[in-house]
């Protein structure tokens, strides 16, 4: 069975490279909590798959902005009633992909 994260929240700002998802990961019988590291480049596919999954989800409904001095930190916080559960490979995206290397 594969793994499944239940994203619960979103933390990044505009200076990092990454995302952090605080959320569920559920493997058969067993769940914990956890934190996901994420590229900040694959936020806008996470954004997009929460749309195609929740009809008329809008992520600025659920954000909430911090200003720290030259630093903004955003947080979102998403409810329980949208389907928010995805699995690895949604996570991960293009970088499941192997490169596939020719040598002579």
């Amino acid at each position: 069975m594969e793994k499944k994260f239940e994203l619960k929240e979103m933390w990044f700002n505009n200076t990092d490279a990454e995302v952090i998802l605080t959320g569920i990961l559920h493997k058969e019988f067993l769940q914990y909590d956890t934190k996901v590291r994420m590229p900040i480049n694959r936020l806008n596919a996470l954004v997009n798959l929460l749309q195609k999954n929740n009809e008329g989800f809008d992520l600025y409904d659920h954000m909430c902005s911090f200003n720290l001095g030259f630093i903004t930190e955003y947080n979102v916080v998403l409810p329980v009633e949208l389907n928010r559960t995805f699995t690895n490979s949604e996570l991960r995206g293009e970088e499941l992909v192997p490169l596939k290397q020719i040598r002579a």
